[in-house]
């Protein structure tokens, strides 16, 4: 299994505050809204087969597909899947990241999003692009991880200044 580590903290002392969201956008309210969404109480589940859209501030995730599961009258974890998974969100540098990936997983007690499936994360440093990442939200760190040869690439843009 190969496992390649990319720590962005030093990629971070080259771009400033770049992978970091808003301030704001942490306090505020998360709307989840969808078509035809069934929530499931007995098994603290909400499913939305006909697409699944979550605010949160400048944060916009939108899936053909969402599976949502409670606990304690909040998230435990959010699977979103379709042809690809659409996520932005502004940074405080101003700039937008986008990530995209035919399935994301939120997992709120481990504070990361399991990417798969034609993964490419643009932000104001580059393009970082592979088959299955591990993006933890605490340290920042990506990971390229699975089984066999993960390609794993990223681009940085060199800007003039």
């Amino acid at each position: 299994m190969q496992n390649i580590k990319i720590k962005t903290v030093g990629i971070l002392l080259l771009c400033t505050t770049a992978a970091w969201a808003l301030d704001s956008d942490r306090s505020a309210k998360i709307v989840i809204e969808g078509p035809g969404c069934l929530t499931k109480l007995k098994d603290n589940q909400t499913e939305c087969t006909k697409g699944l859209t979550i605010e949160q501030g400048s944060l916009l995730i939108k899936s053909a597909y969402g599976l949502i599961n409670h606990k304690d009258q909040g998230i435990d974890n959010v699977l979103m899947k379709g042809q690809q998974v659409y996520m932005e969100q502004m940074m405080e540098d101003g700039d937008k990241m986008i990530v995209k990936a035919d399935q994301m997983d939120y997992r709120k007690a481990d504070e990361k999003v399991y990417l798969s499936g034609n993964v490419s994360i643009k932000s104001s440093i580059g393009i970082t692009t592979g088959e299955n990442i591990e993006f933890d939200l605490k340290t920042q760190e990506i990971v390229s991880s699975g089984e066999g040869e993960q390609q794993f690439r990223m681009e940085i843009d060199q800007k003039d200044d």
